[in-house]
């Protein structure tokens, strides 16, 4: 994680000094962004019911064990596919792979999560918060 924070803060150096886009800027919002769609009110029944929750890689999934509706699985696929597209934009401006933005989006997603709800962190095991 530190090599992580690492890239990170060369990259938001490089792109102040050049000039450019600031990830630091954008850097936490593609999760925002890619959630606004009709899926969010479902996926956010589903976090608050414990069947869907936030992983480190920055995307959603289904808790181990959970069985949600067709669609809600629907919905975070939905979601996840926005998010990969924002995850994706974000790296080519930033010239950093989409897996780098997409992990700091994810801490920053685990950071945020409401007590009570599921994520899965670097250790790879759902963990209610």
């Amino acid at each position: 994680m530190a090599t992580l924070k690492t890239i990170f803060g060369s990259v938001a150096a490089l792109a102040l000094l050049g000039g450019g886009l600031t990830m630091t800027a954008t850097l936490y919002a593609p999760a925002a962004q890619a959630q606004a769609s009709t899926s969010k009110a479902v996926v956010d029944a589903a976090i608050a019911r414990g069947e869907v929750g936030e992983q480190i890689n920055g995307y959603l999934a289904v808790v181990d064990g959970k069985s949600p509706e067709q669609k809600v699985r629907d919905s975070v696929a939905d979601i996840n596919i926005q998010r990969k597209a924002v995850y994706t934009e974000l790296s080519a401006a930033q010239n950093v792979q989409p897996a780098v933005v997409a992990t700091l989006t994810g801490e920053k997603q685990i950071q945020k999560a409401r007590p009570g709800t599921y994520v899965k962190d670097t250790s790879g095991v759902w963990k209610k918060k």
